[in-house]
């Protein structure tokens, strides 16, 4: 009896051994990305930034080197927020996002960039504002992250991405284990991330000029790293056990839009989303306290369907009084065949226009910009593009949902944007400096993009009055730009601008209130005819062609345009004392010998053109 209940105890102790066993096998096998082996902590660099910030390219640099160096240690989150990312107008790109401010406010910053490493406090490096808060200066980023990257972490995380193509439902699994106990609070983050967006930045050109990319801004910038939401929201999901050997796997989903804009407002527009440029960030928070680690992972597309064009975007160039423009289409290749052609229509404010059958090579989530240049159109005030794309590869496209696109334009001279009745000629621009003239510049640019009148930069406190000259019956932009981004007032000073033509009419006034932290500042105007322009620009300087023929109303006009301020000047003068007989075509045939401008020598002279004999230059009237 005594060796039956040895046995039967000794059999009950196995099988809760085996039980045990097999519990932590099934454990071991449902891990399956996350390390189980004790590690460091890796570094979370939330680095608050903004489009006209001088030196946030300076950060961005710093950040993305130090990601270099410990590319499996090192992640960034870039977040746009704070005066300095707000758009300056409708061609601005907004990045903040949901969150964003909440996250700076907390780090106590005090200027920009700033950046919190682990959102820790370190012995040593004193934050930006009062103590205990976690915003570091861009110059102590290193030494913290090196801090943080030689502790041990009880925990580790592991993340893996996806984003169907065909439905729009990001997905990421995540997973955490424990490798030694904590009694601390414990909440998970997932932060979504893009890479590759083009925006303007100041101070690009000083302290990141390998990021400068073609584009419509000067400069265009490419952005990475940028932050563009948190998939469980601001509290995170939090942890109830954090003992040593949990494993906890958890899935995230975002059905994802296709950009920001909803319950947002702006001066600006929102970027779209690109599920081919998305990374995400996943981190372990003590509470609302410190992060003690995280990791990051791409977000890999699924293609489900073999045929779907993406039409992502499609931009207009705006006119200012014309009847063509430029017209674009961006579209990529979400099918798993590659796409070798595509049907593009499109249609302005109705109208219809040809087809365009565009022939290539994309695989699976490249895309390609087409480019149509000198589109006539009858022009309205607000106009608007549609683009279709279908067939692709001839085939019946599988999600007709993405297939098309509408953008907007404007007619400047339509929409009355435009300073109208300005008169021909002289152009006055009154400028008086802030502390920091060498900041200050201006332009004046025609319809073909010619500049035809700048300035600057200029001294400190000093009052400029400089001109330029515009013809007739043309339209003009004038632009005044700050190149720091923290315009002409107030605390550096008080600059102001005022641009009227030769009459006092009034094309630009900017005084304290407009002149604050700007970038650039600018407007449309109009000229109307030129009154009595009987003086033209030659070879030889200003001539009087004759009431209405000329460019120029006067030979001061003519002489002050800054295109003959070295070239002598001549009267027409003995016009009687010519000989010529006028046949009946009404031509004018003259004796002796005659040149034209250009030196050739001619044999009749038709009304309007001028010549030259015993070196002096006439015209025909």
């Amino acid at each position: 009896m005594k060796n039956i209940n040895k046995t039967t105890g000794y059999f009950l102790v196995t099988v809760f051994w085996l039980a045990v066993l097999t519990f932590w096998s099934v454990k071991a096998q449902a891990q399956t990305f996350v390390s189980t082996t004790p590690e460091n902590k890796n570094v979370i660099l939330e680095e608050f930034t903004g489009i006209y910030c001088t030196y946030c390219p300076d950060g961005h640099l710093i950040a993305q080197n130090l990601h270099n160096a410990n590319p499996n240690d090192v992640f960034l989150i870039n977040i746009h927020t704070g005066g300095y990312s707000n758009p300056n107008g409708l061609n601005d790109p907004d990045f903040n996002c949901l969150y964003g401010a909440a996250i700076a406010a907390n780090s106590g910053l005090a200027g920009y960039p700033a950046g919190t490493i682990n959102r820790a406090t370190f012995s040593g490096i004193s934050p930006q504002g009062s103590p205990g808060t976690t915003a570091l200066s861009r110059s102590d980023w290193v030494a913290a992250s090196a801090d943080i990257m030689s502790q041990p972490s009880y925990v580790n995380v592991g993340v893996q991405a996806s984003y169907d193509m065909s439905t729009g439902l990001l997905t990421v699994n995540t997973e955490t284990y424990y490798t030694s106990t904590t009694t601390n609070i414990n909440v998970l983050h997932v932060a979504v991330v893009q890479n590759n967006v083009p925006g303007p930045q100041t101070g690009a050109q000083s302290y990141n000029p390998g990021a400068i990319i073609t584009g419509p801004w000067s400069p265009t910038y490419n952005h990475q790293h940028m932050f563009r939401h948190l998939m469980d929201g601001a509290n995170g999901l939090e942890y109830n056990v954090t003992t040593a050997g949990t494993f906890v796997p958890n899935t995230h989903t975002w059905q994802m839009p296709t950009n920001l804009a909803s319950g947002q407002s702006t001066t600006g527009f929102f970027p779209d989303l690109d599920p081919t440029n998305l990374d995400v960030v996943v981190y372990i928070a003590e509470g609302a306290g410190e992060i003690i680690t995280g990791f990051q992972a791409n977000v890999t597309p699924i293609f489900p369907n073999a045929y779907d064009a993406n039409v992502t975007n499609s931009s207009v160039e705006d006119v200012i009084c014309a009847s063509q423009t430029d017209i674009a289409i961006t579209f990529r290749n979400y099918g798993n065949q590659n796409l070798t052609s595509l049907d593009l229509t499109y249609d302005i404010n109705g109208s219809t226009y040809p087809a365009v059958n565009w022939t290539g090579n994309l695989a699976s989530g490249d895309e390609e910009t087409l480019t149509l240049n000198g589109v006539t159109f009858t022009p309205q005030a607000n106009n608007t593009v549609t683009w279709v794309a279908s067939n692709p590869n001839g085939q019946v496209d599988q999600n007709t949902t993405n297939n098309s696109s509408i953008s907007t334009f404007t007619h400047f001279n339509l929409n009355g944007d435009v300073v109208n009745n300005i008169s021909a000629g002289i152009i006055n621009v009154d400028i008086f400096t802030d502390n920091y003239g060498s900041e200050t510049t201006w332009e004046i640019i025609d319809e073909n993009g010619t500049i035809v009148g700048s300035g600057g930069p200029y001294n400190n406190t000093t009052q400029y009055n400089e001109t330029a000259w515009v013809n007739g019956n043309e339209c003009y932009t004038f632009n005044l730009y700050d190149s720091y981004g923290d315009g002409m007032c107030c605390q550096n000073g008080v600059g102001t601008a005022v641009v009227t033509d030769q009459n006092g009419n009034a094309i630009f006034e900017g005084d304290p209130v407009n002149l604050q932290n700007f970038t650039e500042l600018g407007t449309y105007f109009s000229t109307g005819m030129g009154s009595s322009n009987s003086w033209e620009c030659t070879p030889f300087g200003c001539a009087d062609v004759g009431m209405g023929n000329g460019s120029y109303a006067t030979q001061y006009d003519c002489e002050s345009d800054s295109a003959n301020v070295n070239n002598p000047c001549f009267v027409l003068t003995n016009i009687n004392e010519i000989d010529f007989v006028i046949e009946e075509d009404g031509i004018r045939w003259y004796s002796g010998k005659m040149y034209d401008v250009l030196g050739r020598e001619l044999n009749e002279i038709p009304v309007g053109t001028m010549y030259i004999r015993n070196q002096r230059l006439y015209i025909n009237k």
